[in-house]
This record gives structure tokens, sequence and C-alpha cells, in this order.
């Protein structure tokens, strides 16, 4: 089953606490997209920066592709 995009939203944010040190403003594109991989169980296929965060490209175990938002902060 597919996560609502406010349970995404929060994983994400929960992981970005444990990965980011707290002295940090920003993430690296590489952890956006470990995040991201954590979240998809899939393989990262790009990252792209987007409005203050990144874009991650991911496939999926399925075989479909995704987007995920990873904020930068």
């Amino acid at each position: 089953m597919p996560l609502s995009k406010l349970a995404l939203a929060t994983c994400i944010a929960l992981a970005l606490s444990l990965v980011q040190p707290a002295s940090a403003n920003q993430i690296s594109p590489a952890q956006a997209g470990e995040i991201a991989q954590r979240q998809t169980g899939g393989r990262v296929l790009a990252v792209k920066p987007a409005d203050g965060g990144y874009q991650v490209k991911v496939l999926t175990p399925d075989g479909s592709v995704r987007y995920v938002f990873v904020p930068g902060r």
C-alpha cells in the first residue's frame, strides 16, 4: 500500500532528523538519495536540486519510477 503524502513527509522529516547533524543547514544530494532509497526501497536514478530541497528519481522494486521530494533542511 503506498504511503500518503503526509505519511511520506513525516517519514522524511524523521529521517532527516536522524541523518542531519544539528549544526548543518543543508543536506547533501547523497543524503537526499539515501533518504529516498530508504523510504521507497528502490534504486536512486537521479538527484536534482528543487525548491530548497531535492527531487529524487527512484526505480521502485515493482519496476515503476517515482519522484520523491526531500527537503533540504
